[in-house]
């Protein structure tokens, strides 16, 4: 089977990883490594980074295997950011307030293609969304909405769930809100691969 270009663009950014000081990214970000990977948790799952390659694995049902797109890319996005360890604001926003690239398009799929077939997952089932977010290491806490909740995208990366059931008028909603500073760590393009990671691992927790 041909790879498909998502396959060709995680292997491309995998070498680009390699290629680059991987025991100062290590020191870094704390990360455990031995000499053959570098050793790190993404949404609360283990994940491991070849120094070969940069092949990204995660450790699933007790068999490591290669990590989805979405996971993959934002682990080399983040340990391989200019910026370094992220220093967030504490401040909550929505990833329409992420301006500096111009992507309507874009965002107009985030919310239309991707958000509600999660929202309706869980619509009528608030406690297994609960269940879900706890087996991602998720952790509830105060806000709008029927039920709102930090997830660790990595143990110094969080993003904030937000979730609202369906009423009489609107159907169910599942919002992310982002870290004021995120950007600064995560580009533009890839917090959409994040997302998509994010659901799916919703999704599959679920199971």
């Amino acid at each position: 089977m041909r790879p498909s270009n998502y396959d060709l663009q995680a292997q491309a950014a995998g070498h680009s990883f390699a290629a680059q000081d991987l025991d100062a990214i290590a020191a870094r970000f704390a990360l455990r490594r031995d000499e053959t990977y570098l050793y790190l948790e993404l949404l609360h799952e283990p994940l491991r980074l070849s120094r070969a390659d940069g092949a990204a694995e995660r450790l699933h049902g007790g068999v490591w295997m290669p990590a989805p797109f979405g996971a993959a890319m934002t682990a080399y996005d983040l340990l391989s950011n200019p910026n370094g360890f992220p220093v967030l604001a504490g401040q909550w926003c929505s990833h329409d307030s992420f301006n500096a690239v111009q992507a309507g398009t874009l965002q107009g799929q985030l919310k239309a293609s991707v958000t509600p077939p999660a929202a309706q997952h869980f619509s009528g089932r608030i406690d297994r969304l609960r269940q879900a977010v706890a087996r991602l290491g998720g952790t509830p806490t105060d806000g709008p909405g029927d039920f709102s909740a930090v997830l660790p995208v990595l143990p110094f990366f969080p993003v904030l769930l937000r979730f609202w059931e369906a009423d009489d008028e609107f159907p169910a909603q599942l919002q992310f809100l982002w870290d004021r500073n995120s950007m600064r760590y995560l580009t533009y393009e890839t917090s959409f691969y994040t997302h998509r990671a994010i659901l799916d691992r919703l999704l599959e927790a679920d199971m």
